[in-house]
C-alpha cells in the first residue's frame, strides 16, 4: 500500500509538466520622431501629411513572431479623430513598420483630452499574439506619447518642459512650438518586453525522483 501511495505521489508531481504553456518571450520597441519626411521604413498608412508631422515606428526586436493589429489612438482637439488601425500584421524578428500622424500633428491642439491641459497624447496599440518554439501567447500593449521619452529634456516656447510628447511637436499641452523646435527633437523610445521563463525542467524532474528515492528507503 505504501509503495502504491508513493507511486501515486510521484505521478501527481509529474502531471503538471505535460501541456504546461509558460509565457512567451517578446520585445516590441516603439520609436517616435517629428520630421519633414518619414525617418522610418515600411509605412502602412496612407494618410495625408503636411511638410512635417509625427511618425511612429513599431519594431519586433525580440525572438518571437508577432501576428495581429497595430495602430494609433489620436483624437485631436481641433481636427477630430486622426486614429489609425490595421489588422493582419506579421512582424518576424527584426521586422518593423511605421505610421504617420495625419496632417501636421503639432497644429491640432494635442491629443486624447481637452485642449491645453495635461493629456496622454497619441497612444500606440499593439494587440495580437506572439509565438516562439511552438508556444503562442496573447499580448495587448498600449503606450502613450507622454510615456515615450527621448532622454533630452527641453523647454518649449510655452514654458513647459518635457522629453516626451514627440509625436505632437514636443509641447506637453499641445501648443504649437514652431518648426525649429519640433524638428530638432530627439527621437523617443519605449520597449515592451517579457523575458523567457527560467529553465526549470531539471527541478520538475528532480522533485519526483527525490520522492521516489524516499519511498524506496521507507519500503
Amino acid at each position: 500500500m505504501r509503495v502504491f501511495l508513493c507511486l501515486l505521489l510521484v505521478l501527481c508531481a509529474l502531471r503538471p509538466m505535460s501541456g504546461r504553456a509558460g509565457p512567451v518571450a517578446y520585445a516590441i520597441s516603439i520609436a517616435t520622431a517629428y520630421a519633414s519626411t518619414n525617418p522610418f521604413p515600411n509605412r502602412v498608412d496612407a494618410a495625408f501629411v503636411e511638410p512635417d508631422t509625427g511618425y511612429v515606428q513599431i519594431a519586433n526586436t525580440g525572438d518571437s513572431t508577432f501576428v495581429g493589429s497595430v495602430g494609433t489612438v489620436a483624437v485631436s482637439v481641433f481636427a477630430g479623430d486622426l486614429s489609425f488601425a490595421t489588422t493582419g500584421i506579421v512582424l518576424a524578428p527584426g521586422d518593423s513598420l511605421s505610421i504617420a500622424i495625419p496632417d501636421d500633428a503639432s497644429d491640432v491642439g494635442g491629443f486624447n483630452g481637452p485642449a491645453y491641459f495635461a493629456r496622454p497624447g497619441v497612444e500606440i496599440r499593439v494587440r495580437g499574439f506572439v509565438s516562439l518554439g511552438g508556444q503562442t501567447a496573447p499580448i495587448d500593449l498600449l503606450v502613450a506619447d507622454a510615456d515615450i521619452h527621448s532622454g533630452v529634456v527641453r523647454v518649449a516656447p510655452s514654458g513647459l518642459s518635457t522629453d516626451s510628447f514627440v509625436l505632437q511637436g514636443g509641447d506637453p499641452w499641445g501648443f504649437d512650438p514652431g518648426d525649429a523646435f519640433e524638428l530638432s527633437q530627439a527621437q523617443g523610445h519605449y520597449t515592451f518586453a517579457q523575458a523567457a521563463p527560467e529553465p526549470a525542467g531539471w527541478i520538475a524532474w528532480a522533485v519526483p525522483l527525490v520522492l521516489l528515492s524516499a519511498c524506496r528507503r521507507r519500503a
